[in-house]
């Protein structure tokens, strides 16, 4: 299940615009052109910025049957309602379910997919979100 950009988008996207950024404000620093040392500052800036982002923003996916223990699709949902996230959008063909945070939350935040194959369940979405997931899913078994 792929949803959302992979790793080498993500890193390009947040690679590009900190190395703008960090090349932009070192040469108005500095007093000088974009030559040179900004350039370097906006590379270092760049890979930093690209490597925070990618590790915090990629989209990453497990299965439900990789947890250890047993963890049911009805104990996922309850931790979804925990973290805040309900259901807004459902496909019928490949029964994934969308979940998204309510109110201005959601603006912050990505969505969770959620696709229900059989016995087994697959999850998608931000890494970080599906760190707290796994976390609060372990801490529940």
């Amino acid at each position: 299940m792929q949803y959302g950009p992979g790793i080498a988008a993500t890193f390009l996207y947040y690679f590009t615009s900190t190395a703008v950024i960090f090349t932009i404000v070192t040469a108005q620093t500095v007093g000088g052109g974009l030559d040179g040392f900004p350039k370097q500052m906006g590379l270092l800036g760049g890979i930093v910025g690209g490597l925070v982002g990618t590790y915090f923003n990629r989209t990453n996916s497990f299965s439900l049957s990789q947890l250890e223990g047993k963890v049911t699709r009805k104990q996922l949902i309850k931790m979804l309602e925990k973290m805040g996230y309900e259901p807004t959008e459902e496909d019928k063909d490949d029964q994934v379910v969308v979940y998204e945070r309510v109110g201005m939350s959601r603006f912050l935040s990505g969505k969770i997919f959620v696709q229900g194959e059989g016995k087994n369940t697959f999850v998608a979405s931000r890494a970080i979100h599906l760190r707290a997931l796994k976390r609060l899913l372990k801490a529940k078994t």
